[in-house]
Formats: structure tokens, C-alpha cells, sequence
């Protein structure tokens, strides 16, 4: 919440940096546009969140019988070529029903893939402008662009068969599979095409592609054409008014609707997993204590020119001396910090401090 409103979440963030040695910003947006963050648990969680939220919402709508067996995550032998890829976070294959309303497409398997996306401007010093830093065009152009236009193949090592990266889409194409890139923003918005098969919204127009990638603009093409179910909340909805009446849909009049779940389930999954990825990229920051003003009962620091970083316990110490400077504020405090010196490596360091008021 903090960071949509833009209120500061990091206080002194000047005094810290990255892992990547650059500076951080006041909202945490560099924790989720740093590459050496990794994003795997973040994808993971999101994608599972998803995973338990598409297996409630679908079966209502009739587009498959069972949930539990139908929904898979990162099913193998999707490229019958290359059966140990796994193009998809998930999948669904399509068992077309000869049941009464079943919602009956074309397609053998619909598959999903989550990719985060976050501006590459800088983050915005007014805290009046929300998104001034993103819009929607990032979500089209660099998160769903990119999982169409792939940028691996992959090679059989037993049938020494050898796959571009668009031949690799082009096998999906070919298997009459549908693919949905689920782009997801800094806030947890949604990329076009995925909100289109959430709610129905218009899709942006599909991105540009270079002439060598004919099958990633075939996949892209398909992706928001008339073969792709769209609009699963709202269909939801009025099926389950229809065969329900006024019954709450998850036993409360806070969730009477599967879209009112579904819409409160995604938005827990972003802000949990989002929250968790930023709070795990505060554990490797390095407080880097060069600027400091010295000031009564502030810690004095080494004056050499070495680059030097306190580690995690180093840190932890100076908060404690501090607090002892509150109890006791006419004391002479000495003590052996850890640092890291990125010429000597791990080292120690007298500081002194106190004599207070």
C-alpha cells in the first residue's frame, strides 16, 4: 500500500545500496527492477496463486470437469520435440465436454506464463503521480512481446534435433495450443492480453515483430482472437446467478460473486508476493555510512579511502551503541565493527563514539 501511494518505505535509503552497487530509491522500485534480485519465488508464488484461483473460477464456466487434474504446472512434453521443456508456468489441456452449456473452443491446451515487467525510468521524486513511472504500454511491449519472441530453443539429445526459439513457438502453434503471456507490473497490473481472458477488456494491438519471428506474431495473433476464451469473471458471474440464484459464492457477502473472490484472491497473491521479494532484496542491502554529517552521539567512521561496507552484524552493533548513547549519554563507547573491505576482503574496525551532552 505504502509503495502505490508512494510514501517512503525506506528511511536513510542515500546511505544504502544494492548488491548491484546501485543506489536505492525511497519506494523499493530498484528491489523489483534489479536483475540480480532473482524473481523466481516471486513467479512461483504468483503463479500458483493463479493456479488455485483458475482452478475454482473454470469449472463454473464449463471449460473443464476437473480442476484438480486438469490444471498443471509446468507440465513437461508440451514441445514434443524437445519433451523436457516447459514453456508454460501453467497449462491447461482442453477435454472438450459433450456436457449441457459446456463452453466448448477449439484449442487442445490453453498455456500461461508470468512475467514481471518494471519501467526502465528512473522512479518518480513527486509522489503525486501513482504510475508516472510505468503504463501500460511496458507490460505490452517488454513483458508479453517478450514471451512470444523467446529468446532460447533447445536441442534433443537423443534425436539431435535442433529447435530455434520460434520454432519452439512454432511447435506450440502447430500442437493447437493457445498461450497467454501473464504480464504483471510493479502495482499488479495486469498485461491486455491476460485481463482480456479476466474480464474482457480490449487487448492492445499486437506488438511489432522482426521478420524472423513469424510464429511468435502467429501466437500473439491467436492469443486475443475469437479461439482464446476471454472474460471468465464475467461468465462466471451469470452462470453462477443462474444455476445458484442468490447463494454467496465463498459463504460471506464480501465474496457473493466468483469475479469478487477471484479479483480480492489476485490481489492478496500480488501484494503478498510482491511485499516478500522486496522484503527479501532489504536483507542484501549494504549500508554504505560514507556522507554521513558526524553529529553528537553519531558513529565516527574510518576517514580512509578504502571502500568499506558494514555487514549485517556491523549494523546491528551501531543500533545498539545508539541505544546505549540514550541510556548512558556521557559515555565513551569503543568497539570492533565487522566490515567488508573490497580490497581486503572481511576485516574489523575500532569505532568510537559518546561523551553525549
Amino acid at each position: 500500500m505504502k509503495r502505490k501511494l508512494r510514501l517512503i518505505i525506506i528511511k536513510d535509503h542515500q546511505h544504502y545500496r544494492c548488491k548491484c552497487t546501485k543506489k536505492i530509491d525511497p519506494w523499493g522500485d530498484h528491489c523489483l527492477g534489479c536483475t540480480a534480485n532473482h524473481k523466481t519465488a516471486l513467479s512461483n508464488g504468483c503463479r500458483d496463486g493463479i493456479v488455485d484461483i483458475i482452478k475454482r473460477i473454470i469449472p463454473i464456466i464449463k471449460l473443464i470437469q476437473h480442476s484438480g487434474t486438469q490444471v498443471q504446472n509446468e507440465a513437461p512434453s508440451i514441445i514434443r520435440s524437445l519433451p523436457w521443456l516447459k514453456p508454460f508456468d501453467l497449462s491447461i489441456p482442453l477435454h472438450h465436454l459433450l456436457t449441457q452449456g459446456a463452453w466448448r473452443i477449439p484449442l487442445a491446451r490453453i498455456g500461461f506464463d508470468v512475467v514481471f515487467v518494471h519501467s526502465t525510468k528512473p522512479a518518480p521524486s513527486d509522489p503525486l503521480p501513482l504510475t508516472a513511472s510505468f503504463n501500460e504500454s511496458d507490460l505490452c511491449l517488454r513483458g508479453e512481446r517478450k514471451k512470444f519472441a523467446r529468446t532460447t530453443g533447445g536441442t534433443n539429445d537423443i534425436t539431435s534435433k535442433i529447435l530455434s526459439a520460434d520454432e519452439v513457438i512454432g511447435e506450440i502453434n502447430n500442437s493447437n495450443y493457445g498461450f497467454i503471456p501473464i504480464a504483471i507490473g510493479l502495482f499488479g497490473e495486469m498485461g491486455s492480453i491476460f485481463r482480456r481472458f479476466w474480464d474482457g477488456s480490449d487487448p492492445l494491438p499486437v506488438p511489432n515483430f522482426d521478420s524472423n519471428r513469424p510464429e511468435a506474431e502467429r501466437a500473439a495473433r491467436r492469443s486475443i482472437s475469437v479461439d482464446i476464451p476471454w472474460d471468465i469473471l464475467g461468465k462466471a458471474d451469470a452462470r453462477w446467478t443462474s444455476e445458484q440464484g442468490t447463494s454467496l459464492f465463498d459463504g460471506s457477502y464480501l465474496t457473493s460473486l466468483p469475479s469478487i473472490w477471484a479479483k480480492q484472491q489476485y490481489g492478496i497473491v500480488c501484494s503478498t508476493q510482491l511485499a516478500n521479494h522486496i522484503h527479501t532484496s532489504f536483507n542484501n542491502l549494504i549500508y554504505h555510512p560514507k556522507g554521513h554529517h558526524d553529529r553528537e552521539g553519531d558513529v565516527d567512521m574510518d576517514d580512509s579511502d578504502d571502500p568499506e561496507e558494514l555487514t549485517g552484524n556491523g549494523l546491528m552493533l551501531i543500533f545498539l551503541m545508539k541505544h546505549l548513547l540514550q541510556q548512558q549519554p556521557r559515555t565513551l563507547l569503543f568497539m570492533v565493527l565487522p566490515i567488508h573491505n573490497s580490497q581486503k576482503g572481511i576485516g574489523r574496525k575500532l569505532v568510537t563514539t559518546g561523551l553525549g551532552r
